[in-house]
């Protein structure tokens, strides 16, 4: 009998085990991909070493790629600016404590590793400090995803990925696999070579490469997906390419990829993008696409017969196609949702031209020196589209780099102490003005301060500071203080006024009156009066009156709110919020009073204000004699795509119709003495203050119109607030604590706009 019944178990839970595994992998295949990102870019490779120009920019493009198509979204990733070993250790556990936190809500974790500067044959170079690749590998071996993608953008690079030759021992996962582990590193460069820059693209070419190719310029299949294999043929054949024909050499990008899974890895998406620029199949040559601000967005040799789709931002485009035959030059403007085809009559004949030296003949130009003039003429074409006059050309070539000098006492631009000409000032003061393009330490000015360079230190002016070019410290100014740069800005602006920046921004804004943000800004925004900010803002922004945001991860706190999006929260007196909570309410509850009720905030956080005037007193049908004011906080939660529900906390004041407060007054005044002053006497004046909790279920027709009905709790506490409930009538009541609180319930209804 026993052995019966245990045979009957074990084949039940056989059976049991059988059923649930499929139901496993449903579940699990129905759960996201979750990726993560670290980039890390260093200018500065130690003292023997050029500083670089334009790793922080390198960073920040293949951040803003993965953010806007590459599934990677801001809060998972992190961006370090000429870091100390210490902080990219910290940046390693930050992001393994979130992983870790986060366990379990995604089929497969996916984590990204960038990093742009200098390195020799066994470390990344960090200015004095420097980190190991075997501590590097170590590193990424504690971060717990499933999926480890490496792209390094350095010299000798070829040494980190470097094992048995470096070949794949199995072929690439597909994006939708469930169980796939194990890890894929591309370089820059082999072992022995070293990665170059260049100042005609304002880019490495590895990282351009990168940029273009997740762009859509990899996409050979055509599908709309960039795989991980067609990004790095892409991007091999563009640096070679560009650099077979450099002084320093040609660089032959390597990989090591060991990923257990079937199909192919997917990078990034293009149907996710914000709009798309199509060059058609038939188009051939070279394509210069520039930014509206004459920023090189993508460079692609484009061959007849594949059609190549680019993901953009929504925006005005210049574009110059460098063919055999001639070059033409057009403009194009990309919509959101847009997908927009070039198309030959958009474009116009622009003639080339040589220079030629007056007496002596010059050599037709090359190939190379061709492209950077053609590439020279995007940036002043797009700069001209915008509205803005491009720099004046200049055939001189670039100025052989200079030594530094460790002080420069400057009057005016051009007269200073000691009387050299120098890019690379250690330190500058000056009193009236100074000009200096490379400071480490400081720039001290009594008037106006300006770096056409990079700045690692401080920048300090009574009256105003400029830099144009990446800055790692801060700027502290009297009256404003400006970064107007592509590059990175990493530090902080201090002014006693207003602070402005074009770069993106990471650290903080401090002023005493005004920020003003265009670019993306990781860090916080404060001021004693307006924070404004255009760019993706991950963080606070706290203001004493108003804070303006275009997207918001992060808090805001200020009196009023306003943010076209954020996934945080916004605290403060009034929230508008465009795609959180805009609303507009009317309703009536079962103690008879009429309600008009405002909400404004996120599904997070948002405030309540509400007035009401009763049908009725609580003496007579005629006695309307008093109004509600309520304030309050609450959160939502989203249970459906139409339903949702609201938990607030609220307070409730009671207002006399005579008196604008709760209780009855009168005035002692005596007509017949001189002497007498009025006095404004209280008789049996209590508070009217009502403290309340609401529970409130919201049913979507629309987007801005809803019906809901709540249920309601007012507090009566004894000895604090019994005028509010003798003035109006609040219905029943049960006791909470005997002869101390009484709960009053109610229920309402009403539409939401």
């Amino acid at each position: 009998m026993i052995h019966t019944i245990a045979t009957r178990v074990a084949r039940a839970l056989l059976l049991s085990a059988a059923l649930a595994a499929p139901l496993a992998a449903e579940e699990a295949a129905n759960l996201p991909i979750e990726r993560y990102a670290l980039y890390v870019a260093s200018n500065d490779g130690g003292a023997k070493r050029v500083a670089l120009k334009y790793a922080g920019t390198d960073a920040v493009r293949i951040a803003r790629t993965m953010s806007e198509i590459g599934g990677v979204p801001p809060q998972n990733s992190l961006i370090l600016t000429d870091p100390s070993r210490a902080q990219i250790d910290d940046a390693f556990a930050r992001m393994r404590r979130t992983i870790e936190r986060n366990g379990g809500k995604a089929r497969r974790t996916e984590f990204l590793f960038y990093y742009s500067g200098h390195s020799d044959e066994k470390a990344f170079l960090l200015g004095r400090d420097s980190y190991p690749y075997a501590e590097l590998k170590e590193a990424l071996n504690a971060i717990p995803t499933d999926v480890h993608v490496v792209m390094l953008d350095s010299c000798y690079s070829g040494n980190f990925v470097r094992a048995k030759g470096g070949s794949r021992q199995k072929p690439f996962l597909i994006d939708d696999s469930t169980v796939v582990q194990g890890h894929a590193y591309l370089s820059s460069s082999s072992e022995h070579e070293a990665s170059q820059e260049s100042d005609r693209i304002q880019a490495s070419y590895f990282t351009h490469a990168l940029v273009s190719g997740l762009r859509g310029a990899a996409d050979a299949s055509g599908d709309g997906k960039v795989s991980l294999n067609e990004l790095y043929h892409y991007a091999f054949n563009e640096t070679l390419s560009q650099t077979e024909r450099s002084s320093v050499g040609p660089q032959h990008p390597s990989y090591n990829i060991t990923l257990v899974g079937s199909g192919d890895l997917v990078l990034t998406d293009i149907t996710d993008a914000e709009s798309v620029l199509v060059i058609p199949k038939e188009n051939e040559g070279r394509y210069f696409i520039r930014a509206a601000d004459g920023t090189l967005v993508s460079e692609i040799n484009k061959v007849s017969g594949n059609m190549v789709a680019l993901a953009l931002p929504a925006g005005t485009y210049s574009v110059i196609v460098v063919t055999s035959t001639g070059t033409l030059q057009g403009t194009v403007n990309l919509s959101k949702g847009g997908r927009v085809a070039l198309d030959a009559s958009a474009f116009g004949i622009v003639p080339r031209t040589y220079d030629r030296a007056r007496g002596d003949g010059v050599a037709p130009l090359s190939t190379e020196e061709e492209l950077a003039a053609e590439a020279a003429r995007a940036r002043a074409a797009a700069l001209e589209a915008a509205g803005q006059t491009p720099p004046a050309e200049t055939t001189e070539p670039e100025a052989a780099a200079k030594r530094w000098l460790p002080f420069q006492f400057t009057f005016v631009p051009g007269l200073s102490i000691p009387r050299r000409d120098s890019d690379n000032v250690v330190i500058g003061l000056g009193l009236l003005m100074s000009h200096n393009k490379n400071i480490r330490v400081a720039q001290v000015s009594g008037f106006l301060g300006s770096i056409n360079g990079s700045l690692t230190g401080i920048q300090a002016s009574g009256f105003l500071n400029t830099a144009d070019g990446t800055l790692a410290g801060s700027q502290i100014a009297g009256f404003m203080n400006s970064a107007i740069s592509d590059s990175l800005f990493t530090g902080g602006q201090i002014a006693g006024f207003l602070n402005t920046a074009k770069a993106p921004i990471l650290g903080a804004q401090i002023a005493g009156f005004l920020n003003i943000s265009n670019r993306d800004l990781r860090g916080a925004q404060v001021s004693g009066f307006m924070n404004f900010s255009r760019g993706r803002l991950t963080g606070v922004q706290y203001a004493g009156f108003l804070n303006v945001a275009s997207e918001v991860s992060g808090v805001q706190f200020g009196v009023v709110n306003v943010a076209r999006k954020n996934s945080g929260a916004s605290i403060g007196l009034l929230n508008f919020i465009l795609d959180g909570i805009i609303s507009p309410a009317i309703y009536v509850d079962s103690n008879q009073i009429a309600y008009v009720q405002y909400q404004g905030g996120t599904n997070y956080f948002y405030t309540t204000f509400l007035l009401g005037i009763p049908f009725k007193g609580a003496e007579s049908e005629d006695d309307l004699d008093c109004a509600i004011f309520g304030i309050g906080a609450g959160t939502r939660i989203q249970a459906t795509k139409r339903l949702s529900f609201d938990i607030e906390v609220l307070s409730k004041w009671v207002l006399d119709a005579d008196t604008g407060i709760g209780g009855t007054f009168h005035v002692n005044y005596d007509p017949d003495d001189e002497s007498d002053e009025p006095e404004f006497v209280s008789e049996g004046y209590q508070d009217n203050c009502v403290p309340s909790l609401r529970v409130t279920a919201n049913f979507a027709f629309m987007r801005h119109l809803s019906a809901f009905a709540s249920v309601g709790l007012d507090f009566e506490i004894d000895g604090f607030n019994e005028w509010a409930f003798d003035r109006v009538d609040h219905g029943m009541s049960f006791t909470i604590s005997e002869d101390k609180v009484w709960a009053h319930p109610s229920v309402s209804v009403g539409l939401k706009f």
